[in-house]
């Protein structure tokens, strides 16, 4: 007599009802590969939007040194000018005193907007830096990075 052999072509049977359709490594391996997709998204490089709109880079900043900014007389006493495509803010707080900084704010990466009042403002969450870059109002916890800037023949140049 004969017994039934069975066939290696036969489906798989069916999960159970109810049951996990994934198993435990599958999640595991599931869950680091979404982990790692977080940091890499939280990471420096590229530009993000935050919940206003404004531009955030993350990178460090653009101009070079030798960039010439613009003319001296463009910076007020007692205020300041923005050369965003340098990522560079430079003020006049004094007659002939110039000083320049990022204009990279550093409590999220956004771009400073104004310079208004002898304050430098950052239009993502408001916060205010002083002429000299240092903080006057958060969410803020640390001054705008200085950035080195030589004045020659009436023209800002990055040093």
């Amino acid at each position: 007599m004969t017994l039934p052999t069975t066939s290696s072509t036969e489906p798989d049977p069916a999960p159970r009802a109810g049951g996990p359709a994934l198993g435990r490594r599958a999640m595991i391996a599931g869950a680091g590969v979404a982990a790692i997709g977080a940091v890499a998204a939280c990471g420096g490089g590229g530009s993000t939007t935050d919940n206003g709109g404004q531009a955030q880079t993350g990178d460090a900043p653009q101009g070079s040194p030798g960039t010439v900014l613009g003319p001296a007389s463009a910076v007020p006493v007692g205020g300041g000018a923005i050369y965003a495509d340098a990522q560079v803010v430079v003020t006049q707080p004094q007659q002939g005193t110039f000083t320049g900084l990022s204009a990279i704010c550093p409590h999220q990466g956004c771009t400073v907007s104004q310079v208004t009042d002898g304050q430098i403002v950052c239009p993502c969450h408001n916060s205010r830096f002083s002429l000299d870059g240092a903080v006057v109002d958060g969410p803020a916890q640390r001054p705008l990075d200085p950035r080195q800037v030589t004045v020659a023949d009436g023209s800002i140049t990055l040093a």
